[in-house]
C-alpha cells in the first residue's frame, strides 16, 4: 500500500514539475515607470526635447537564479509612427535592477541603429516608420552564453526573472505641430530553424539574429537544453507572411500577428512656442477619430484604427460659433492649420490637433485669460457614433499655471448595423482571441492547471488504492 501511494505521489510530482517548467519560461512586460502599464502622453514645444524612461521586465514566475528563465541578448526596439513630428536620439542609457532593489546592478550607455524605411505591420504594410533598435549583445565580453547560475555576476547583460531594464531615450520635436505615437517592444529574431530541431549550439544562430533568446529544456523527459526565442518578442514585418510575428512558448514556430506581443506606447504632442514674459501662451487641443471595433466607446490604439478625412470643428463657449470668431483677435492658428480641419491632417492616422498661437492672458471669458471650447465632429452617414459627437466644455487658461493642453478628446464610430441603428449602442465587449495573457490571467491559468493536475493525481491514487483493497 505504501509503495503504491508513493508511486502515485511521484507521478503527481512529475506532472507538477512539468507544468512548473513551462510556466517558468521568460516573458516580457513593458511599461512607463512614472505611469504604470498604461501609456503616458507628454507635450513638447517646437524645437524642444524630453527624456523618457521605458521599463522592460522579465515576468517569468521563477527564482531569480533560474537560468532557463533568463532573457539573453537583450534587444529593445521603438517604432516611431509619424517621425515628421518626433524622432529619437540613437544614444540611450540603460540600467538593470535586480528584484526589490533601487540600485542598478549594471548600467551603461548604448548607441542604437535606425531604419528610416521600416515596415511596422500594426500600423501599415505600405507606409514606413522609423524603427530604432538597441542591442546589448552577449552577457559580457568573455561570456558568449549564460548557461549555469555559477557564471553569474552583477555586470552580466542578461535579464533574470523579475529583473527590470530601464531604457532612457530622448525625444526630439521636429519643429512641426502635431502628434506622434511611439511603440516600444522586445525585438524578435528572424532566425528560422527547423521547428522540430531547435538549436542546441548558440553558434548555429547568426550573431546578428541573437535577439531576446533563452536556454532551456523543453517539457517532457528530454533533458537537453535548447535555445528558444522570447515568445512575446516581436518582428514588426515578415514579407513571406505579410505581417509581423511573435512565437509560441518554447517554440520556434512563428505566430503571425499585429497585436499579440509585449509592448507599450507613448503619444507625444508638439505644440507652438510660448512667451511667458509677454504673457502669450499656446493651446493644444487634440484627439483621435477611431473605428470602435468593440463598440465600447474607449479608444484602444493597439487594436482600433484611426480614421482619416473626417471634419472636426473647434467651437467657442456657445457651442455654435467657430472659436476664432467667438474669441476674435485673442489668438491665431499656425500656418497651414485651419478650422474646421480633417482628421489625419498631421500624418498620424485619425489624429486632429488644434494649436492656438499667442493666446492672450487678457482675452477669453470676461477677459481674464480663461477660454472655454467645444470640439464637434461630423459623423459620416454610413456610420453610427459610439461616443458623443461633441466634446466639452474644455477649459484652458492663458497663464503659466494653465491648464493649456486638452488631450485624448477621442471620437469613435462603427458601421451602421442592419437594423439601421442611430444611437450609441450598448452591450458586451468583443474579446480578441489572439491577445497574450496578462500576468494575472497567466497566474490564474497556471493555478487552474495545478488544481486540475493535483485532482487527477488524487483520483489516480484513489483508483490504485481501491484496486489493491
Amino acid at each position: 500500500m505504501i509503495k503504491k501511494r508513493t508511486v502515485s505521489a511521484f507521478l503527481a510530482f512529475l506532472l507538477l514539475a512539468n507544468i512548473t517548467s513551462v510556466a517558468a519560461a521568460p516573458s516580457g512586460n513593458i511599461y512607463f515607470p512614472e505611469g504604470g502599464v498604461s501609456s503616458t502622453d507628454n507635450v513638447l514645444t517646437l524645437g524642444g526635447s524630453a527624456n523618457v524612461t521605458v521599463s522592460f521586465k522579465n515576468t517569468a514566475g521563477a527564482n531569480v537564479s533560474d537560468v532557463a528563465s533568463t532573457i539573453q541578448y537583450i534587444t529593445l526596439a521603438a517604432a516611431v509612427v509619424n517621425p515628421t513630428r518626433t524622432q529619437l536620439r540613437l544614444n540611450a542609457t540603460w540600467e538593470i535592477y535586480a528584484p526589490d532593489s533601487n540600485v542598478p546592478r549594471a548600467y551603461g550607455t548604448i548607441n542604437g541603429t535606425l531604419d528610416t524605411a521600416a515596415i511596422f505591420s500594426p500600423h501599415s504594410n505600405i507606409s514606413t516608420v522609423y524603427l530604432y533598435t538597441w542591442a546589448l549583445g552577449a552577457p559580457n565580453s568573455t561570456l558568449e552564453a549564460y548557461t549555469d547560475s555559477s557564471q553569474f555576476n552583477d555586470e552580466l547583460l542578461v535579464l533574470r526573472p523579475s529583473e527590470v531594464l530601464n531604457l532612457t531615450v530622448t525625444e526630439e520635436c521636429q519643429g512641426i505641430v502635431g502628434d506622434c505615437r511611439i511603440w516600444f517592444f522586445f525585438l524578435a529574431t528572424e532566425f528560422d530553424p527547423n521547428p522540430s530541431a531547435p538549436p542546441t549550439d548558440l553558434s548555429s544562430i547568426p550573431e546578428g539574429q541573437r535577439m531576446n533568446i533563452y536556454y532551456s529544456k523543453a517539457p517532457g523527459p528530454d533533458q537537453t537544453s535548447y535555445w528558444w526565442p522570447l515568445h512575446n518578442s516581436y518582428d514588426p514585418y515578415d514579407a513571406d507572411i505579410g505581417t509581423g510575428h511573435s512565437f509560441g512558448q518554447l517554440s520556434w514556430s512563428r505566430n503571425p500577428t499585429t497585436n499579440a506581443y509585449a509592448k507599450s506606447n507613448k503619444l507625444v504632442h508638439q505644440k507652438p512656442l510660448e512667451d511667458p514674459v509677454e504673457e502669450r501662451y499656446s493651446f493644444h487641443i487634440c484627439g483621435i477619430k477611431f473605428g470602435d471595433l468593440n463598440r465600447d466607446g474607449i479608444y484602444d490604439p493597439d487594436l482600433e484604427p484611426g480614421i482619416d478625412g473626417i471634419n472636426v470643428t473647434l467651437l467657442g463657449a456657445d457651442m455654435i460659433t467657430p472659436a476664432e470668431d467667438y474669441y476674435s483677435g485673442n489668438f491665431l492658428y499656425p500656418l497651414n492649420e485651419a478650422n474646421p480641419m480633417q482628421t489625419g491632417e498631421n500624418l498620424l492616422p485619425g489624429s486632429y490637433c488644434f494649436n492656438l498661437v499667442n493666446a492672450s492672458s487678457t482675452g477669453g471669458i470676461d477677459n481674464n485669460g480663461t477660454y472655454i471650447f467645444y470640439v464637434r465632429i461630423e459623423e459620416p452617414t454610413q456610420y453610427v457614433n459610439t461616443t458623443p459627437t461633441m466634446i466639452g466644455p474644455i477649459t484652458l487658461v492663458a497663464s503659466i499655471e494653465g491648464p493649456r493642453e486638452s488631450l485624448n478628446n477621442h471620437f469613435g464610430n462603427a458601421p451602421i448595423a442592419s437594423n439601421n441603428e442611430t444611437h450609441v449602442p450598448v452591450g458586451g465587449v468583443i474579446l480578441q482571441v489572439d491577445m497574450p495573457l496578462t500576468v494575472g490571467e497567466a497566474a490564474a491559468s497556471n493555478a487552474l492547471m495545478l488544481i486540475i493536475v493535483a485532482a487527477g493525481a488524487i483520483a489516480l491514487t484513489l483508483v490504485i488504492n481501491k484496486k489493491q483493497k
